[in-house]
Order: structure tokens, then C-alpha cells, then sequence
């Protein structure tokens, strides 16, 4: 969350040293032992300085956070390996941790026949046994050693450039490449015959509200319709069993749905479906997220004190209701629905939702200021709030060549505070910003805009990017 608002930072204030601190760290993670060098995914934490020993238990909300993040660093960068890992962890996701009826599952445990890390780590004679040739150019990429670094065995990890990796393999760079994606396929299959960790297979709601987000961002970004597939088949099971008119439950195992939901499983929701809106342009995710929205309000929100509580008016009373406005491994259920709010204001152009965001930020604006570490998401609304949405409208039949042309300009640009949306010319739209936007020489055409006052339509790519970059400036105008 940190690290997402710092990439925000950076584009407003383009302040190198920002961007720096995002991409190495996001390396560092990368090229670890805390990412899964064979199956992909990030493990919950490493414990050491250095990120080489992981805490080998994967968490779905860790991945969720880094998965957005990886789309929104490339989109910044283009860099390949950001590209890569993201990717990887999508499809590890689809491959591992999705249920036949499309919810996500919660973690993979760290342990296997009683001991932490043993399905992850390999000895130097298993490597040379499975992969014959290829074995020297891989030991040395991933620094394997006879002694290993974890109880004898070897934990994966990048230990330097893969540049200098090749040299030292004695290969060059694109020979290097096809060894260790061969060696992972082989690896991989060889890994899937041990004693596996054991899966949570509940399916909690604001975390895969969060994964929901992060994966349709990734579908748009990287233009995969197979990740396009898993986040619609996904928000759909969202909204088939864990909705009730407009209240999230909280949990879902075995065709059992129970426990009403906390603020943080409304608004975490609700923002999955809103970038799944983005991603397909279906009023109906708008219409769903609205409706949660207004449950959210209804059940969480006290207009006495100005603030959202985590636990709806009809929930088990206790002695203090609960209320954490703190961001800590995952981001508060204030920091969420005040987001919500704001995207969904911006979008509907409706001012209540912006109210209520609008207090709940000033309320909060002294403790974000002593602990900013303390809330890495709730920044990133306050960001929002002050500096504004970049608000693009893409009007056109969506199936022409054209529209899509101008839907992958937007996708490929890191835009921050982005409020999407798209659908045929009309007069009059359930959708504020879709209203009165008419096609340019009957093409489709993109609007740009700000506060709802938007540049020139365009109906070219280039024309498109130029804008996106003269909004993000004039963003980091109002910074001075």
C-alpha cells in the first residue's frame, strides 16, 4: 500500500528517488525467496533483511495487493520482469487457489509432512538428477549451492543481474532464458508429485474483493482474456452467493454461505466490481456496487460522528463498536469505503458519496499525518480527494477496432486516480460521465477530463496519450 502510494507520488511530483523505491523493492520481492521462483506467488513475509527466507505460507490478500501494484508498476516502467512475476502470480492464482465455482481460496499453508518450506526448497543432487545439462546455468541464476541455504537445502532466489548471471553460465542471454523456463516446467511437475501444503478453502469475501480488483487490472493491462475469464467468472461468484440485496457476507466453504459482512468485505467487494466494469464496460457491475454501496452506508455508516464503524448497526453488540482506521497488511474497511465512495462519486457525479468520503478525510488528516506508514491506502484516497480523478470516457461501439485501439492506449499508461468508462453515445446514461458524450465524425473518440470539464475529444491513440500525460501534469500543478 506504501509502495502503490509512493508509484502515485512519483507521477505527480515525478520525483525519481519514488519510482526507484518502488521498482527495487518490488525486485527485491521478485528476485527472493520470498516469491515462488517454480509456481509463482509471493509467501506472506520473509524474515530477514534480504528477503531470502519466507515465511512460506502464501496468503491470497498479499498477492491481491502485489498483483495491482505489478500492473500499475509496469504500466509506469514497461519492465519486463514486473511484467513477468505479475503475470506468474495470476496464474498461479488460476491454477491453484480457484475453486470450481470461481470464489478464491485463502491461503496455502507454509508447512508439509511437518516441516516449514520442505515443498519449496531442493538439494543440489535432486536439481542435477531432473534437469541433466541444464543444471549448471540454472544453479547459478538461482545461487544453489551443495550446502544450501535452509537446513541443508536451497531456497531459490535471484542472487544478481541475470546479465551477469549468463556470463557466468557460459551462455548468453536468450539461451539462458529458455534453460530456466524449461528447468521450471520440469521442476514444477517433479514439485506437484511431493506431499503438498495444506489449502484454506474458505473464501472471505474482502479478500477476494481485493484479489478481484487486482486481477481484472492485470486483464486489462497485459490484454489477457484469459485473466478477463477467471475475474468476470469470479465477480459473478461474488455476487450469485456472497450478495444479499446489497450485504456482503462474510465467508463461503463447501456451498455454505455464513456470517454477515464487516465494512471491509462491502467496500472491497464493490471495488472488484467496479474494475471489473472497467475491464468489460457492463453497467451492471456499477449498478451492483452502487447497491453495496448504499447497504455500506445504511449499515456501517454513523452520521452523528461523521465516520464508518467496521461492524454494521445490527451486528453483535460488545462493549466498543469496532472501528480501525489503520491500513496494516490489508487496507482498513475506512480506507476502502472511502475509495469506494470517491470513485463511485466521481462516476455518478452524485455528491452525497462525495461528502461523506470528504469528512471522513479530514477527520483522519492529523493521524495521516504523524503516521503516514500507518495508512499506505487511506493516502492514496486523500490523494484523490485533493488533486482529483483523471476522469476518461471512451465512447464508440465497443467491438470496433477503433474503441479498442483507444481502450489499450489507456491500459498501458499508468494513469493515477483513474476513473474509467465506456459504452455507445447517448444522451442520457445510469453513468454521469457517459452523458452527452457524442462521436467525433461518427468515430469512436475518447474524453479527457477533469471535474467533468474535459480537452478536445480525440479519436486517435497518440492524441489519447498526449492528454493522459497534460492531465497527470496538471495534476502535479495543483501539488505546488
Amino acid at each position: 500500500m506504501v509502495l502503490d502510494f509512493l508509484l502515485r507520488h512519483w507521477k505527480r511530483t515525478a520525483t525519481s528517488e519514488a519510482l526507484e523505491i518502488v521498482v527495487n523493492s518490488f525486485r527485491k520481492m521478485a528476485r527472493g525467496g520470498i516469491y515462488d521462483q517454480i509456481g509463482g506467488g509471493f509467501a506472506r513475509y520473509s524474515v530477514d533483511a534480504s528477503w531470502l527466507v519466507p515465511h512460506f505460507e502464501k496468503m491470497l490478500y498479499d498477492n491481491a495487493l502485489l498483483t495491482r501494484l505489478g500492473a500499475h508498476l509496469w504500466q509506469a516502467t514497461k519492465d519486463e520482469e514486473v511484467r513477468r512475476v505479475t503475470i506468474e502470480t495470476v496464474e498461479w492464482l488460476d491454477r491453484e487457489m480457484t475453486s470450481a465455482e470461481g470464489g478464491f481460496y485463502s491461503s496455502l499453508d507454509a508447512d508439509s509432512e511437518g516441516h516449514e518450506g520442505k515443498f519449496y526448497v531442493w538439494s543440489e543432487d535432486e536439481l542435477d538428477s531432473l534437469l541433466g545439462a541444464d543444471s549448471r546455468a540454472f544453479k547459478t541464476y538461482y545461487g544453489v549451492t551443495r550446502g544450501g541455504n535452509f537446513d541443508g537445502k536451497n531456497i531459490l532466489f535471484v542472487p544478481s543481474d541475470p546479465v551477469a548471471a549468463a556470463t557466468r553460465a557460459g551462455v548468453d542471454e536468450e539461451a539462458l532464458d529458455a534453460i530456466i523456463a524449461r528447468a521450471r516446467r520440469i521442476l514444477y511437475d517433479a514439485r506437484a508429485r511431493r506431499a503438498w501444503p495444506a489449502r484454506d478453502e474458505k473464501i472471505l469475501a474482502s479478500w477476494n474483493g481485493l484479489m478481484l480488483r487486482g486481477v481484472a487490472t492485470a486483464a486489462r493491462t497485459f490484454d489477457r482474456s484469459d485473466f478477463a475469464k477467471l475475474a468476470v467468472r469470479n465477480a459473478e461468484f461474488l455476487a450469485r452467493e456472497m450478495v444479499r440485496k446489497g450485504r456482503v457476507m462474510r465467508s463461503h466453504k463447501e456451498g455454505v454461505t455464513r456470517i454477515t459482512g464487516f465494512l471491509e468485505d462491502h467496500a472491497a467487494v464493490a471495488l472488484g466490481f467496479l474494475a471489473v466494469y472497467e475491464l468489460t464496460f457492463d453497467e451492471r457491475w456499477v449498478d451492483r456496487a452502487r447497491e453495496i454501496a448504499d447497504a455500506m452506508i445504511e449499515w456501517f455508516w454513523d452520521e452523528e460522528i461523521g465516520a464508518f464503524f467496521d461492524t454494521a448497526r445490527d451486528a453483535e453488540q460488545l462493549i466498543t463498536r469496532p472501528r480501525d482506521v489503520t491500513d496494516n497488511a490489508t487496507p482498513s474497511g475506512t480506507s476502502l469505503a472511502i475509495e469506494l465512495l470517491l470513485h463511485l462519486g466521481d462516476l455518478q457525479q452524485d455528491s452525497e458519496y462525495r461528502r461523506r468520503a470528504k469528512f471522513s478525510l479530514e477527520a483522519l488528516a492529523e493521524p495521516m499525518l504523524r503516521f503516514p506508514t500507518a495508512f499506505g491506502h487511506l493516502l492514496g484516497c486523500a490523494d484523490m480527494e485533493l488533486y482529483g480523478a483523471i476522469e476518461v470516457a471512451l465512447v464508440g461501439e465497443m467491438l470496433h477496432p477503433a474503441f479498442k485501439a483507444l481502450e489499450h492506449a489507456v491500459a498501458e499508461r499508468y494513469v493515477p486516480s483513474l476513473v474509467l468508462t465506456g459504452g455507445v453515445p447517448r444522451s442520457r446514461s445510469s453513468i454521469k460521465l457517459l452523458d452527452h458524450r457524442p462521436l467525433v465524425d461518427d468515430k469512436p473518440t475518447a474524453y479527457v477530463c477533469r471535474s467533468y470539464t474535459c480537452d478536445r475529444p480525440v479519436t486517435d491513440p497518440d492524441s489519447l496519450l498526449d492528454q493522459l500525460e497534460s492531465a497527470a501534469k496538471a495534476r502535479a500543478v495543483a501539488t505546488v
